[in-house]
């Protein structure tokens, strides 16, 4: 049986195809003009090529561009101009030499009365999904499977500043290259196939938030990809002021604190507790009078830093500040050191004589510290100068008038002290005119974060080595009772920035005392098998402590030591576990 050559020319029979088509046929531009029209078309509806596409048909005019930003192929809309019956519109876009191209085909809409309802049912939904998407402050833009832009919504106009019909018909990997964006949700949603979000950094520094979602035909392909974006460079700017805000807040909270700071005690004490700051407002406020301040607290609390911010805001600021410790001063020298002596006055005197700290300090401020150690025949004596001002040398038989004030202090309980008979009841109320409490450091936590990073960065420049602490290690040193204050925390301080071979200070570079004052702490319920045995709930309890034990410490015997137990012990117990 012969064979039949069945090739054809299709180009050949194109135009054959475009006459004998019963419905009208339109071709127009991108200015959305007509370029081509079969006779149908301009029988039935007067359109030419040539003329503008609104000018016999702006519906359908309006149709096609929708249509340009359309995210789904088109569905029928009613045309109402220059026909008896409606035309259903069919648009789908051509590639030419010179551009886009739309091509509209105009089939007759349904005559039956069900099918009007639908097509006007539809056309009612496609407005109204049209007007949604066009009104969204939001940007969004739709892209098919491959990531070719078919829609462009207003607001995405807004964003980008270009019309759609820049960005309609191209590909995202054409736009990327070209500064539009620097990023693609669009593509990265069609590559992962799967929601993704973009941080997208704009031209002028702007930045957008981009979502592109894939959406997906009943057969699992995908066929549309959606992207909304949102410009936040409004909110990052704002994001920005606020925190800008917030520095400048914390700076001017920062220099009050610094000016109160200052006018309390010219910056030696940090003072963030209540009672600290109500000590020393208290010091403040007796500075300018001239009566007796006895300053009571615990060792190494500042009682003498409050001694010297006294002295620096009262009038005899310009006049000396003598302190003595009372208690580092032999018991028989005590009297010849506090009002001085004639010579001859006792064996090994100066042929001179010496005047005591009393004249030395005239017309300014003795401070005696750890006045509870005087012994009483030197109680009589300081009582004698409180009451009349005057003070006699050993072996002399003048008195001698001079203008002291005297501050004193003392961590002993004087009270008890007065009952026991080993301090002088009057000597006692003589003192004890205007009496200041210093809290110890563990009575005002609030100030301890401030001390120790005052005194850690204090150190650190002394030493010309940076030092900070970690957030373990601060826990730790607020947890520590620090027995002796104020300064065994200046110590402690010195000795972590010495000693720390790291910028960084941990808990393994705190001293064991305060290191094992961090408890390790064992949830309040524990909810245990009724099967299990008291030994095996011990075993348990005790293999978690020496595994967070481990993780903390890097060494058997720093374990050893804040657990209270011997190294050996330690050792015998992780092999027990199996954690070694």
């Amino acid at each position: 049986m012969p064979r039949h050559d069945l090739s054809v020319d299709l180009q050949s029979l194109a135009p054959a195809f475009i006459e004998a088509l019963s419905v009208p046929l339109l071709v127009c531009d991108r200015e959305m003009r007509i370029v081509f029209s079969n006779p149908v078309a301009e029988t039935q509806l007067n359109a030419l090529a040539g003329m503008l596409l609104s000018e016999p048909l702006p519906k359908l005019a309006e149709a096609v561009g929708n249509f340009r930003r359309s995210a789904t192929v088109h569905p029928p809309l009613t045309i109402l101009r220059g026909t008896s019956a409606p035309y259903l519109a069919l648009l789908s876009s051509v590639k030419s030499p010179s551009g886009p191209l739309t091509l509209c085909l105009l089939p007759p809409a349904p005559a039956t009365p069900d099918g009007d309802r639908r097509m006007l049912n539809f056309e009612a939904l496609t407005l109204e999904l049209q007007a949604i998407i066009d009104s969204s402050s939001d940007g969004l833009f739709v892209c098919d499977g491959d990531a070719n832009v078919i829609r462009v919504n207003p607001a995405s106009e807004r964003i980008h500043k270009r019309p759609a019909s820049e960005m309609v018909g191209r590909n995202m990997r054409e736009l990327i290259p070209e500064g539009f964006i620097d990023r693609s949700a669009a593509l990265e949603a069609c590559l992962q196939k799967e929601t993704v979000s973009l941080l997208q950094n704009m031209p002028n520094n702007r930045k957008l938030i981009s979502i592109g979602t894939p959406v997906f035909d009943q057969a699992g392909e995908l066929i549309r990809v959606v992207v909304s974006e949102r410009d936040i460079t409004e909110i990052d700017t704002l994001q920005r002021e606020l925190e800008n805000q917030e520095a400048i807040k914390d700076q001017y909270r920062h220099q009050m604190l610094e000016m109160q700071q200052a006018e309390l005690e010219q910056r030696k004490i940090i003072a963030r507790s209540p009672n600290m700051i109500k000590a020393l407002r208290q010091a403040m406020r007796v500075a300018t009078a001239d009566s007796s301040v006895l300053i009571l607290g615990e060792s190494g609390v500042g009682k003498g830093v409050i001694a010297d911010m006294i002295h620096h805001n009262s009038r005899r600021a310009d006049r000396p500040l003598i302190k003595i410790n009372c208690g580092a001063i032999p018991e028989s020298l005590v009297e010849a050191e506090l009002f001085g002596y004639e010579k001859g006055a006792f064996t090994g005197a100066n042929t001179g004589g010496k005047p005591g700290q009393f004249e030395l300090a005239n017309e300014g401020i003795l401070f005696l510290d750890e006045v509870a150690e005087l012994p009483l025949s030197a109680q009589v004596k300081l009582l004698r100068f409180l009451e009349d001002g005057g003070i006699t040398r050993l072996g002399a038989t003048e008195e001698r008038k001079v203008d002291v004030r005297v501050l004193a202090a003392t961590h002993r309980d004087l009270d008890d002290m007065v009952e026991k008979g080993t301090f002088r009841l009057d000597l006692y109320y003589r003192l004890n005119v205007i009496p200041i409490h210093v809290p110890a450091v563990r009575e005002r936590k609030d100030c301890l974060v401030p001390l120790i990073r005052h005194y850690i960065d204090h150190f650190s420049l002394i030493n010309n080595e940076p030092r900070r602490l970690s957030r373990a290690a601060i826990d730790a040193l607020c947890n520590y009772s620090f027995p002796g204050n104020v300064r065994e925390l200046m110590n402690i301080c010195e000795r972590l920035v010495v000693m720390s071979e790291t910028e960084v200070i941990d808990m393994v570079d705190l001293p064991v005392q305060v290191a094992g004052s961090v408890k390790t702490r064992l949830p309040e319920e524990m909810d245990w098998p009724e099967t299990v045995t008291l030994q095996e709930a011990l075993e348990t309890v005790e293999r978690n402590i020496l595994i967070k034990a481990r993780e903390r410490y890097r060494s058997q015997s720093r374990i050893a030591d804040v657990l209270g137990v011997n190294q050996s012990t330690i050792a015998r117990k992780l092999k027990r576990y199996g954690l070694l």
